[in-house]
């Protein structure tokens, strides 16, 4: 900063309001290269705080944002997100790779059948199973493989469904939960649609812990799990959807004194013969594959019917 006075600051900077440019006229000035960053830094010296330096570190301090030490802190544009919908499509634990293979046509359909105003993924969109905390199937891809597989399936659904709320959870969050199991902080963690959607970023998909969405007939909370579904709902004062548990696809219903509460479990979409799911194999409760809808405030479970091979058989 020595190397210029004041007066060539200034002179320079209004001359020249782009950073760029001034740099330029630096660099000649001085015989050497002077960056675009540190001109911006003596704009903010000698043009927005005429001169004084510590007015100017001050300002650039309070302007520095902390990320949140959280996997869920990823908001896009939420502007579709009214305060309440008639119509929302639900869509439950997909894992890719290792989704159902008629998951998307599946979906598809449902769309043009409900043409709801709403979609809500209630999370575990990507599986990551190669970096799990269990063990992994050396035969399965590996973590790099897998997971521009699972990208490639991501882009098909981004393309059917631009703007979604995805609720955070434990296989979708798996880079998080691995980073801090090694002491590396989130500020160093691409977010979720860096990773997934590199080339636009799907601003129409945001992930949060938890989405409150307004309906006909009262709130509904969706989240990824819950530990006791009706519980968790009047604790919340509020309807409950949630997946995770691939096996229970089923609509229960309690009541208080003074409010009715539904909870929701809406399955899965998985390909319950992949090898990621050989954990399964011996569970009493297989796989559902299906998704859910909330028509007017009511829960609506719309099953994948299939055929003896396991796949769909087309309609609804």
């Amino acid at each position: 900063m020595r190397l210029f006075t004041e007066a060539q600051h200034k002179n320079i900077l209004t001359e020249f309001p782009e950073d760029t440019l001034a740099c330029v006229q630096y660099s000649h000035l001085a015989q050497r290269p002077i960056s675009r960053q540190i001109v911006a830094y003596w704009r903010k010296i000698f043009i927005d705080n005429d001169g004084n330096m510590s007015s100017a570190d001050r300002e650039l301090k309070e302007a520095r944002v902390l990320i949140k030490p959280q996997p869920d802190d990823d908001f896009g544009d939420t502007s579709f997100l009214h305060k309440s919908h008639n119509c929302i499509m639900v869509i439950p634990d997909i894992h890719a790779p290792y989704q159902h293979p008629d998951a998307l046509a599946f979906l598809r359909k449902v769309k043009q059948a409900f043409d709801p105003d709403l979609t809500v993924s209630l999370g575990d969109e990507l599986d990551y199973h190669a970096m799990s905390f269990h063990d992994s199937d050396p035969n399965l891809d590996s973590a790099g493989v897998e997971l521009e597989r699972a990208k490639e399936f991501m882009a098909e659904l981004y393309d059917e469904f631009p703007n979604v709320l995805v609720c955070h959870s434990n296989h979708g969050s798996m880079a998080f939960r691995r980073a801090k199991a090694h002491g590396i902080p989130v500020q160093l963690i691409k977010r979720y649609r860096e990773v997934i959607f590199p080339g636009h970023a799907a601003k129409g998909w945001s992930w949060a812990s938890s989405w409150r969405v307004g309906t006909p007939m009262g709130e509904v909370l969706f989240k990824h799990q819950a530990a006791g579904i009706l519980a968790d709902a009047a604790h919340n004062s509020c309807n409950l959807v949630v997946g995770h548990n691939h096996g229970n696809f089923s609509i229960e219903y309690s009541a208080s004194s003074s409010h009715l509460y539904y909870g929701m479990y809406c399955g899965c979409l998985i390909d319950k013969d992949s090898m990621a799911f050989a954990y399964g194999k011996h569970s009493l409760r297989k796989p559902i594959i299906g998704c859910g809808m909330i028509i007017n405030g009511r829960p609506v479970l719309i099953p994948m019917v299939l055929d003896k091979g396991g796949r769909w058989v087309g309609y609804l």
